[in-house]
């Protein structure tokens, strides 16, 4: 490959947006644990549930508010606000497919399959 043509990749790799949306791991993280919360969360909770710090989940969640995954409930009197997936946009459904094939392939077992000489 000349150098013209990593640069052009560099370019390209960069500006991609699933290396934009995971640009840290704490992003993906974030992503994950309000995937299995039944309930919008605090600040607090989701760094309880991806094991962070709380300053980490806000430069995280600034991050991915770009591309509009989260609903965040700020409801007046009510401190603090609470963050969800928004379940109806499509990326959102996506990445939920892709997290769990991810899952299911990470943690599938191998199948020892006999060959004939076996016996």
């Amino acid at each position: 490959m000349d150098e013209q043509s990593t640069d052009e990749y560099t370019r390209l790799v960069e500006e991609n947006g699933l290396a934009l949306l995971f640009a840290n791991r704490v992003r993906a993280r974030i992503v994950a644990t309000l995937f299995y919360a039944s309930e919008p969360l605090t600040v607090e909770r989701i760094a309880a549930g991806a094991g962070v710090d709380q300053t980490v989940v806000h430069e995280g969640l600034d991050g991915l508010e770009p591309f509009g995954l989260l609903t965040i409930d700020r409801t007046e009197g009510r401190e603090p606000n609470r963050y969800a997936l928004d379940e109806s946009d499509a990326l959102v459904e996506s990445l939920r497919t892709v997290a769990e094939l991810a899952t299911d392939r990470y943690h599938q077992e191998e199948i020892d399959i006999p060959s004939g000489d076996d016996e």
